[in-house]
């Protein structure tokens, strides 16, 4: 047998994400935050969706930066199965950043994760790692490519029965693993999708389905989120400027959302002028 169908999810909502203070990341690492209540709620109702879903997945593949895990964690206790992790589908960070941090391994994360993280003997690792000074966009992209390439024939030879699969990872690398699969170009690509020219979704516990059809992977599912009470929440993509869910991102997002906020208010204003100048 070989893999059939691939599903692709983005972590829940970070506490970084929210105004401080802050929750200490529990491993100690830069730049490795836990969920948000929020995103914890989100993780729940993704796994409560790939629960019930025809094809579910047989086996868990995290980032093993400590918010995919706790993502990962109520889809491993839905389909009974351990989480895996493997640094190939890690964090991206940018070459400009100060810190590039790497993430923990099995042994620090498994106090933190005992009832449903697995080990070595269950996944030992693509081989694939970031790059250490960070990367550029075609540094990630050609990491995805070395990862598929990776990954694929080794996972198959160890599970031979499984078909379906569960990528938890970033919204960045999340993009680049799925632009690889549809042999796209670049991370900045457009893509076909239902008849519409768009760009691949990546909001806080998206998901994305890819089905193998003829030897060529076929995306189905595009940053689906229907299933979250939400919906989607902090959809990003690489023509954005800045590292998906940092500090600069939130910042962005909100000057964006009081300019937004203003024009409505402003709007609002002159509505409230003109009625009264109509009843004079």
């Amino acid at each position: 047998m070989t893999l059939q169908t691939i599903y692709i999810a983005r972590h829940g909502f970070r506490s970084n994400w929210l105004p401080p203070p802050h929750p200490p990341n529990p491993t100690g690492i830069d730049s490795d935050p836990v969920l948000a209540p929020h995103g914890e709620e989100q993780a729940v109702e993704l796994a409560a969706h790939i629960s019930k879903l025809q094809d579910k997945p047989q086996f868990i593949l995290s980032s093993p930066f400590y918010r995919c895990i706790q993502t990962s964690s109520p889809i491993a206790a839905q389909l009974g199965v351990k989480i895996a992790i493997d640094r190939g589908v890690g964090e991206w960070f940018k070459r400009t950043r100060g810190i590039v941090p790497i993430p923990a391994g099995y042994e620090q994360l498994q106090p933190h994760f005992p009832d449903v993280l697995g080990d070595e003997l269950l996944w030992n690792g693509s081989g694939i790692v970031p790059g250490a000074d960070g990367e550029d966009e075609n540094e990630i992209f050609a990491r995805s490519a070395k990862f598929w390439t990776a990954f694929v024939p080794a996972f198959e030879a160890q599970y031979p029965e499984i078909t379906s699969i569960v990528i938890v990872t970033h919204a960045a690398t999340k993009i680049a693993l799925g632009m690889q699969l549809l042999k796209a170009l670049s991370v900045h690509d457009n893509i076909q999708f239902q008849g519409e020219t768009t760009k691949l979704r990546a909001g806080a516990c998206s998901i994305d389905k890819y089905v193998l059809e003829s030897d060529l992977w076929t995306l189905k599912e595009n940053g689906r989120t229907d299933f979250l009470k939400d919906g989607e929440e902090m959809n990003w993509n690489f023509d954005a400027v800045f590292e998906a869910g940092s500090d600069e991102d939130i910042k962005a997002r909100q000057l964006a959302q009081n300019i937004a906020n203003a024009e409505i208010k402003k709007e609002e204003h002159k509505g409230e002028e003109f009625e009264v100048r109509s009843s004079l």
